[in-house]
């Protein structure tokens, strides 16, 4: 009966074309992830699919991810959320796609462009104070990465506890211009983010 019912709403959604039909799924330390397809509420016009790579020294943590994408975080579609210092390293990459079952399937995401690009940074990284590090040196920044980041503030990693973090080193001008709150595993919380323009050698 309830496979009955399921198979009805399904049936149904899919000959009224009202809301979008989207996988969701969550998982850390893996590069992919499967689920259940869902219906999206009516305001969603977009499904997502992602990798996160959150990596400290030589820990990485992946976290993939599905979903309905929120209406609010539509301008993130096709941009590019990158950041690196010499200790830690960060990239987010989706993908969005706009009709039913679109984000099904092996997640397809770039290899990371790790070729220097003629830019530096000041570099830092300090996980005892959420007040901003002092530069130690500079940082070679890669691929799109043309701008400068300081952040100063709490946030924890994928499946962690928040702690204080300050760091400073290259990203990208998508980063700062559409913020941090969007992230997928990697949240963070009364924090500041300053960006300037990188310095080309």
């Amino acid at each position: 009966m309830r496979a009955t019912f399921a198979a009805f709403v399904m049936l149904q959604a899919l000959t009224t074309g009202e809301c979008l039909l989207c996988e969701q799924c969550f998982a850390l330390h893996t590069s992919s992830c499967s689920g259940i397809f869902t219906q999206c509420s009516p305001d969603v016009t977009h499904c997502v699919a992602g990798l996160e790579n959150n990596t400290v020294g030589t820990d990485i943590i992946l976290t993939a991810f599905k979903d309905c994408l929120d209406p609010s975080q539509k301008s993130t579609c096709g941009r590019e959320f990158s950041y690196k210092c010499s200790v830690v390293s960060f990239q987010l990459n989706r993908r969005c796609c706009d009709s039913d079952f679109c984000n099904g399937g092996d997640l397809q995401v770039p290899p990371a462009d790790n070729t220097p690009n003629g830019y530096i940074c000041d570099d830092c990284f300090d996980v005892q104070s959420a007040d901003p590090c002092t530069a130690t040196g500079v940082v070679q920044c890669t691929g799109k990465q043309n701008t400068c980041a300081s952040f100063s503030g709490t946030g924890s990693r994928p499946g962690e506890a928040g702690r204080s973090y300050s760091g400073k080193g290259c990203t990208t001008r998508d980063t700062c211009e559409l913020g941090i709150f969007n992230l997928a595993g990697t949240q963070a919380y009364d924090y500041g983010l300053k960006c300037s323009s990188a310095l080309k050698l």
